[in-house]
């Protein structure tokens, strides 16, 4: 076959290979394999050794292993279940094997004087030690070939036996040397190549091929570049590379911080610096902003702001939820307006008119910022010069929608802000599109929140500690979260826990907020919060992000151990707002599971929001740690975001190496890696 028949026939559907029929195709596309190339790169999950003949004098219990010998008899039994009692003996010992199921056709097979090769597990039964249903073949037929190879076992389904991935394994790799290799002449000589990798990875000889293996690394390297390239598509998608240069001036930026009570951290200082040297360009600004919760985000993103409007351009600001938008509109209308600037606010539950008068004003340029949900990018929104876009809370939209939004102002520039810090092995990877910057230090005078973890059982002794809160004149927030993703019975956990404290704290004014009320509700029950007049705030998870409540100092979160680490950290973070100590209390209904122990261990023992996030993606993995929306494209083949961290420092300058000098090249390796899942990289 010449090399570019062999080259295609890599390409073709798994369908072409020996033995693969429509309902196995279906069970292969269901694992992501869809064409023989994919057959390569399904690696073994684990080996077995058989290559090495134990004697049957020296076999033990509980051990598998193969052996060789010669078949002494045969009985053939039949009970209430078939079977075949095999005698063998290697001259120095004997051994039982126990058979079911057998074919006609291989009972003739089975006679005395054959030699016998087995391979399985040795346990004890009333005659001595026993194989039960053993692999085997005739060791005196011609064909009959001992293991040169460690045995691989496959990650399979239901329907596919280990047997066929090996014959279809085998298949494949007869097609290796049409496989290309797209980084052989840019890696150091040290380096396997990528053929010589998965044959010993397929067809180890010597030795059991553990991830840190070169073969193994090799593989993983180029994974992990395919996904760093498919990111860094989105800026090669045939929109304009032109942005509005947003110089901008001093002077709205002065005039704010004169009115500050304080002084913006050096953190802070450093960032703004750098999101204005990127907003001064013309090429597209793309920057992720990661601060811990409380690490004063928001200012960042009103210096960006204060930039774009200086320089004549308009400023769009996106929030997950209604309640975090409104937060955002309340606190730049009060930092902007005495500064003679106007903001608007834009999300679906506004009035028609109120709704027709902000899109006129916005169409018009009239207005310089609006704040809002998924509604800025609606059909019927139109912005006259869109200079800036910002994202709050970024992990909770999915990237198409980050695209729409880009889309309403041709090339605007692009702040995307998280809370939920991202560890450096996925910021690299899944947002390789932009640069990354990070406030590490929080404002001073913050102070620590206490954290407690109790059973629930220790109810009574809670109410207590309310009441000492409340008697300091602070307030409290009590947090019911999600259950079994049921709005309903989450909120219905949220009116028992709000009749029951009602019960336990008579006189005492306590409010609820869940999913399920109108917008206009919660905005209600939240400014009766903000205003005091709401001492207990019962809510669901809605709370989670935006909510800024300084006189706020306990949080109590019940079912804590429903809770992942980045949720429990970010609601933790709505008290410790003002000067006064705070405390969040971690209630947990016995007997707790192994991780949930983890969790709630790790919340009393740190603050860093590093430290936890790194800790949820041992706990989470990467594909759940921020969302399928976000993150369709992490589910690794061979690689590990944790486990090859090392390897993510060398990704950057080889894309950029493979971009310049091949990008056909580059093109095909994120095809090999992703193939029907490069939806993903083709949008911003």
């Amino acid at each position: 076959m010449a090399v570019t028949k062999t080259g295609l026939y890599l390409q073709s559907s798994v369908s072409a290979l020996r033995g693969v029929g429509p309902a196995l195709v279906q069970r292969l596309q269901r694992m992501d394999l869809w064409r023989v190339q994919d057959i390569l790169f399904h690696l073994p999950s684990r080996y077995q050794d058989r290559r090495h003949i134990v004697p049957l004098a020296a076999v033990q219990p509980g051990q598998e292993c193969a052996v060789l010998g010669e078949i002494i008899s045969v009985e053939h039994q039949r009970g209430r279940r078939e079977q075949w009692l095999v005698a063998l003996s290697d001259g120095g010992g004997r051994l039982r094997i126990r058979l079911f199921h057998m074919a006609a056709a291989q009972r003739g097979q089975w006679q005395a004087g054959r030699r016998l090769w087995c391979f399985g597990e040795l346990r004890s039964g009333f005659h001595g030690l026993e194989m039960v249903h053993p692999e085997w073949q005739m060791a005196d037929l011609p064909q009959f070939q001992a293991p040169r190879h460690l045995t691989p076992f496959y990650p399979s389904c239901d329907g596919i036996t280990q047997a066929q991935w090996r014959r279809w394994v085998a298949q494949a790799l007869t097609l290796l040397d049409a496989l290309p290799d797209y980084l052989e002449h840019r890696l150091p000589p040290q380096w396997p190549s990528l053929r010589a990798g998965l044959r010993l990875l397929h067809e180890s000889a010597d030795e059991i091929p553990s991830p840190q293996h070169p073969a193994w690394q090799r593989l993983a390297l180029e994974e992990l570049l395919a996904h760093h390239l498919a990111v860094r598509q989105t800026r090669q998608s045939g929109i304009p590379q032109s942005a509005p240069a947003l110089h901008g001036g001093t002077s709205l930026w002065e005039r704010f911080r004169a009115r500050l009570p304080f002084a913006p951290t050096g953190a802070q200082e450093r960032v703004i610096a750098e999101i204005k040297a990127d907003l001064a360009r013309h090429l597209p600004m793309r920057r992720l902003l990661q601060g811990d919760v409380g690490s004063g985000k928001t200012l960042v993103a009103a210096a960006a702001a204060l930039t774009a409007l200086e320089s004549g351009y308009q400023v769009a600001l996106m929030a997950p939820t209604e309640i975090l938008a409104e937060q955002l509109y309340m606190r730049f209308r009060q930092w902007l307006e005495p500064l003679d600037r106007d903001v608007g606010y834009l999300v679906g539950s506004r009035s028609p008119r109120a709704r027709r008068e902000t899109l006129e004003a916005l169409a018009s340029g009239r207005l310089g910022l609006v704040t809002g949900t998924q509604a800025l990018f609606q059909e019927g929104v139109t912005f006259a010069r869109l200079g800036l876009v910002i994202i709050d809370e970024q992990h909770r939209f999915g990237v198409e929608q980050r695209r729409q939004l880009l889309e309403k102002g041709g090339m605007p520039h692009l702040l995307v802000m998280t809370a939920t810090p991202i560890p450096r092995t996925l910021a690299m990877t899944v947002h390789a599109d932009l640069e990354v910057s990070v406030i590490d230090a929080l404002p001073p005078g913050r102070t620590p929140v206490e954290t407690l973890v109790m059973p629930d059982s220790r109810r009574p002794e809670l109410i207590g500690r309310m009441q000492h809160v409340l008697e300091e004149g602070r307030q409290i927030y009590w947090v019911c979260p999600l259950i079994e993703e049921s709005e309903i019975l989450e909120l219905q956990a949220a009116e028992a826990s709000f009749t029951d404290l009602r019960a336990a704290l008579p006189g005492v004014a306590i409010g609820l907020v869940h999913g399920r009320m109108r917008a206009a509700e919660k905005a209600e029950a939240m400014d009766a919060f903000q205003s005091g007049a709401v001492r207990i705030l019962v809510a669901t998870t809605v709370i989670e992000v935006g909510v800024d409540v300084p006189n706020a100092s306990l949080m109590v979160i019940e079912h804590a151990e429903r809770l992942g680490l980045a949720q429990l950290h970010q609601l933790r973070g709505r008290v410790g707002r003002g000067m006064q100590q705070s405390s969040c209390i971690l209630l947990y209904h016995p007997p707790l599971s192994a991780k949930a122990r983890t969790r709630l261990r790790v919340m009393r023992e740190t603050h860093d929001g590093f430290v936890i996030a790194r800790k949820d993606l041992e706990l989470r993995g990467p594909g759940e740690y921020l969302g399928t929306r976000q993150t369709g494209i992490l589910q690794m083949r061979v690689a590990d975001l944790l486990r090859d961290e090392s390897l993510l420092d060398k990704i950057p300058a080889l894309a950029e190496r493979l971009l310049r000098e091949d990008p056909d090249a580059a093109r095909a390796v994120v095809q090999r890696w992703l193939g029907n899942r490069l939806d993903y990289g083709q949008v911003g």
